[in-house]
């Protein structure tokens, strides 16, 4: 019964253990699994940015819908994780929707066919900002992104560190992989 005991409670301790820390892995499938359940922290985030645009109303709720689309549907597999004291990087594979390709083939577009965008026989910035954001949520091409994420440990918690411009870009699907 002792033996029993004794095995009982190292299990537990083992096992409670592991739910009070986390990993760095762990952090970032918390990370991704925010952006693909549209959680408040990441639409609050989406949200200032909009605001921050000259969008009007109904280009901001287009532009909030396609990145909406573009977070929820996002795919990743972790590939590796690295892990050296206090700090930790984790490989991630993504799989986003293509925007980049989106928005050049709006851009080729408007020099191909600039007078569907006039009005009054002057260029309409609004009509084409609806083709451009249009073109976003009609994309249904992706592409594959390998990105690093670098973590810091807090207490027994491992926090992702801010996010720089290209990882973002590539989460956005906007990233610039032409010029690599």
């Amino acid at each position: 019964m002792k033996k029993f005991l004794v095995i009982l409670v190292s299990v537990l301790l083992i096992s409670g253990c592991s739910l009070f820390s986390s990993s760095p892995k762990k952090a970032v499938e918390e990370l991704f699994k925010k952006y693909q359940n549209l959680d408040d922290e990441v639409v609050s985030d989406l949200e200032l940015s909009t605001e921050a645009s000259n969008y009007e109303s109904e280009q901001k709720e287009s532009y909030m819908k396609a990145m909406k689309m573009q977070y929820s549907d996002l795919k990743y597999e972790i590939e590796d994780e690295e892990v050296n004291g206090d700090e930790a990087t984790v490989k991630v594979k993504i799989n986003v929707y293509d925007f980049y390709k989106a928005n050049n083939a709006a851009d080729m577009y408007l020099e191909e066919h600039p007078d569907e965008f006039l009005t009054d026989k002057v260029y309409d910035a609004a009509k084409f900002l609806k083709y451009k954001l249009d073109s976003l949520l009609n994309m249904d091409e992706r592409v594959d992104y390998t990105i690093t994420l670098n973590l810091s440990k807090d207490g027994n918690k491992w926090v992702v560190n801010e996010l720089d411009k290209t990882t973002l870009e590539k989460i956005h699907g906007t990233y610039n992989y032409e010029e690599e």
